[in-house]
């Protein structure tokens, strides 16, 4: 009846079965952290949205479907209460995301890796200058690489939509950029072209 693991989980998930909701979690608890935790920049805080979102979904077990994949539902209920927090926040704390912006291993010198993680910093804080929405954009098409239809998906519009969004934040972020630091930020094209 169902094509995938996550469908069948699903099923017995939504018959009672407390283990096969708990695999579900493990299933896709990481990407929910992680894209709370790029949102908010605070770990505490991801973890509590991390759980909170996933309390939701148990509430609403019985709406619940894996096609394609419940991941969007989570993302999207991880985002918009992501977007909460973030209204809610006075200021904008800066707060390193070297726990998913490492520096690879390389050979330059010392100087050189410094410019590299002063560049990463001023990306990081104009980041933080986007809406949440544009940063859940940007962050899901460059650094996610999650194609639109997904960001479409998470952020509750069509893909149109997503793609002009994904589109006014890296030009908005690339302004920032250029406006701190005076150098253009490169990022990848999309596939076609860019957003």
């Amino acid at each position: 009846m169902f094509a995938s693991e996550e469908g069948r989980l699903l099923d017995r998930a939504q018959r009672g079965d407390v283990y096969a909701f708990e695999s579900l979690v493990k299933m896709h608890q990481q990407r929910v952290f992680a894209h709370c935790y790029r949102l908010l920049n605070n770990s505490a805080e991801a973890e509590d949205l991390c759980a909170e979102t996933f309390l939701r979904a148990y509430q609403h077990l019985g709406s619940l479907r894996a096609d394609p994949s419940i991941i969007h539902w989570l993302l999207r209920v991880a985002n918009n209460l992501s977007i909460s927090v973030l209204r809610k926040r006075t200021s904008r704390p800066t707060v390193e995301l070297d726990e998913i912006h490492e520096l690879p291993a390389t050979t330059a010198s010392p100087e050189e890796q410094m410019l590299a993680n002063s560049r990463r910093d001023v990306v990081l804080r104009c980041l933080q200058e986007l809406s949440p929405k544009e940063r859940t954009a940007v962050l899901m098409f460059y650094l996610e690489e999650r194609p639109l239809e997904e960001i479409a998906q998470v952020l509750g519009c069509g893909l149109a939509g997503a793609k002009s969004r994904v589109h006014r934040a890296r030009h908005r972020l690339k302004e920032l950029v250029m406006a701190e630091i005076g150098e253009d930020l490169i990022l990848p094209a999309e596939e076609g072209g860019t957003p």
